[in-house]
């Protein structure tokens, strides 16, 4: 039976609710798992704010300074202001209301404009994002060091900012919460890494960090085109040992997915013997999200997750990541959190009472809808002989 660690913080969850592009999804994503109970069934891992020096572990140095820096005259722009620095206050004791001159220097050196612009208590956020994935990372780690320890699973719906890089904002992502907690393992555990991204888009961030471990190996499922973000990367010609690139095109369905998994990235897992296993869970690849780039259902993600710890055997930390239909994004992620406890379908009927109830109206209150069930009906571009041309590829590396 595995252990499974939820990451958990009312904080987070408010704070997370203000990300410019995902507003109000987190608390979409905490009612769902709180409404079926789900929180109940796991180890809730609470969290708590980390020394900003623990960020310089990968991140930039004048970075960070950038982050953390006060912006109270955005912060005040918050309808609930007072309630939510009083919260902080609670839990962080150097809240600075003084306010530094502002460089629009600064912003674009750092990449806090454009998708990445600065929101009300960025800096508290970006600390507790960080600190939710390395406080998971200790945890799983120590976990796994148990010898009858049958298995550990660590989940965080806060984490998954993949595009992040070492002193830049990029792709809505403000730190890469990613790259610190598989630094956190490393240093904790003399065995290797595997990171997994099924995010419709390229974990360039994590990809562009461990490009030349030996200990550390990514492998990226995904969107490409030419002009598709992140533009540049994700070729499938940019692949190198330890550092796997899966471009897909328009249309990818479930069984693809489980046939990438099965016949690409076990076999990758098979050659590198990692000791544990990260994976981002990102969700706009649904064909319920804005993005409509692939076939992709709430079933076909669970799946995948349910395959790689069925084969894989290792430890494992599962993060969120994008997925821009709030409401689908919190169903995914509910449905695979209570399959990794040993729910079926069956068990997400009507939606319970919770505070963001309203949410689902549309859908008479209920978890399964005719959208969500059936398969996107876009074209396909994918075809076994395009997926095979990209096995043979990687696995000659």
């Amino acid at each position: 039976m595995n252990k499974i660690i939820l990451a958990h913080s009312e904080l987070l969850t408010r704070l997370a609710d203000e990300l410019p592009s995902n507003k109000q999804r987190q608390s979409l994503v905490q009612g769902l798992l709180n409404a079926y109970k789900l929180d109940q069934q796991c180890e809730i891992l609470p969290i708590s704010p980390v020394e900003w020096t623990l960020l310089e572990q990968y991140h930039d140095k004048d970075f960070i300074k950038e982050l953390q820096r006060p912006r109270n005259d955005i912060d005040s722009q918050l309808e609930d202001y007072r309630e939510v620095r009083d919260f902080i206050r609670d839990q962080f004791d150097d809240v600075d209301e003084s306010e530094e001159d502002y460089s629009e220097f600064n912003a674009g050196k750092f990449g806090l404009e454009f998708d990445c612009y600065p929101f009300p208590f960025m800096r508290y956020y970006v600390n507790l994002t960080a600190a939710s994935t390395i406080q998971l990372a200790k945890r799983v780690v120590n976990y796994s060091r148990e010898i009858d320890f049958g298995g550990v699973i660590g989940i965080n719906w806060y984490g998954g900012r993949h595009h992040c890089h070492r002193s830049k904002c990029s792709g809505f992502c403000y730190i890469n919460d990613i790259v610190l907690g598989i630094t956190t393992i490393r240093k904790m555990s003399a065995g290797g890494v595997f990171y997994l991204d099924l995010d419709l888009h390229n974990g360039d961030g994590v990809a562009e960090a461990f490009k030349f471990s030996k200990k550390v190996t990514t492998c990226s499922v995904h969107r490409y085109d030419t002009g598709f973000f992140p533009q540049g990367s994700g070729k499938l010609e940019q692949s190198v040992s330890g550092m796997y690139n899966v471009p897909t095109k328009r249309g990818l369905t479930n069984d693809d997915m489980i046939w990438i998994i099965e016949n690409i990235v076990l076999q990758l897992i098979h050659r590198h013997q990692p000791k544990y296993l990260i994976v981002q869970l990102g969700c706009d690849g649904l064909n319920t999200d804005p993005n409509n780039e692939w076939n992709m259902t709430i079933k076909g993600y669970s799946e995948a997750i349910q395959l790689l710890v069925k084969r894989a055997g290792l430890p494992i930390m599962v993060f969120g990541g994008g997925g821009y239909n709030h409401a689908e994004v919190a169903r995914c992620w509910t449905f695979v959190t209570g399959t990794l406890l040993g729910y079926n379908a069956d068990s997400f009927g009507e939606i319970p009472e919770n505070e963001k109830l309203d949410q689902y109206e549309a859908d008479s209150y209920q978890f399964w809808t005719d959208s969500n069930l059936q398969p996107g009906k876009m074209k396909n571009e994918n075809d076994l002989n395009y997926f095979q041309h990209v096995q043979a590829h990687l696995l000659s590396l």
